[in-house]
């Protein structure tokens, strides 16, 4: 923790148990997120030893959290944190406050021994800003699109398969398939609950595609618009059930379009302007010892972004 010269402004601390209730009201200043939104994470995500904020007269004027995870790296378990929920309160811009503040972080996180540190730009300029304390490897996702002419929505034929609604029951499922992966940020069965209700705040829907009532894809969906829907995560066995997964979110919200994240493909492509890559997120390696990050680099999904 350090001070400024001046004795009312703390530059940064960890915020006090009862303290949460402004670093809240700060968020939803600053983000604009829903009520729901911000009560699950206030409840289930937040806590005061991975915040940091800074307090002018009692009063916090700028936060950031650093939430836990572990990364799988080839045939590594990296701790990790994810930076998120990085605000100043509107008045108190323009001071440089959240230098001193991510400063502040990256000291903290490399003496808690996390050996990579993620986060997700709110704005594309932020890209730039954050490199500068180190956050230099980009984390990319790539996008499947789909269309079908709303006739033929009705006649997708996704036997053998039947879908059911995602239940915390379905983890192992998600955590064997998410671990197929060389290289991505894992979520634990906690994690796995807290998305659940996330997406279900935000009107999405997540589903399972059961053979023989036994589980062989999911996926993680929401409408985008009355002709679109965006399917944030998908995990499948084979092709066929890939297939059938989207066939059934065509279905399901009955639009014209579909978009699917997935991670950048890792080999050569015949089509190389085929994949359509946008920038996510970043991450800073704060350990010197780990190296050979696979290419493409880190996957990162279902955020809470």
């Amino acid at each position: 923790m350090s001070y400024s010269n001046n004795s009312n402004e703390k530059i940064s601390s960890h915020p006090l148990p009862e303290d949460q209730e402004m670093v809240a009201k700060l968020w939803q200043d600053v983000f604009h997120d829903t009520d729901e939104f911000v009560n699950l994470f206030f409840s289930r995500v937040y806590k005061p030893e991975n915040t940091l904020v800074i307090k002018h007269n009692d009063r916090i004027i700028a936060a950031l959290q650093m939430v836990p995870y572990d990364i799988k790296v080839n045939n590594k378990i990296i701790p990790s944190a994810y930076v998120c929920g990085v605000c100043t309160h509107p008045s108190e811009r323009g001071k440089g406050l959240m230098n001193k503040l991510m400063h502040e972080a990256m000291n903290e996180m490399q003496k808690k021994g996390f050996g990579i540190t993620t986060l997700i730009p709110a704005e594309p300029w932020l890209f730039d800003f954050y490199k500068k304390f180190g956050y230099t490897q980009p984390i990319n996702h790539s996008v499947e699109e789909y269309v079908c002419h709303q006739r033929l929505v009705k006649v997708m034929n996704t036997d053998p398969y039947t879908f059911v609604e995602c239940t915390n029951e379905h983890f192992p499922y998600f955590d064997s398939k998410q671990r197929e992966r060389k290289c991505t940020v894992l979520h634990n069965a906690y994690d796995f609950e807290t998305i659940i209700r996330d997406l279900k705040h935000d009107g999405g829907s997540i589903y399972v595609a059961l053979e023989n009532n036994i589980p062989t894809g999911m996926a993680f969906t929401k409408r985008v618009s009355d002709k679109s829907a965006l399917i944030k995560e998908i995990l499948y066995d084979n092709k066929q059930v890939k297939t059938a997964l989207y066939y059934h979110a065509f279905k399901m919200y009955d639009v014209q379009h579909i978009k699917i994240r997935i991670p950048v493909h890792s080999g050569k492509k015949r089509f190389p302007s085929e994949e359509k890559i946008y920038p996510y997120g970043l991450a800073c390696i704060l350990n010197k010892y780990i190296r050979n990050i696979p290419v493409p680099g880190i996957y990162m999904s279902l955020m809470l972004d």
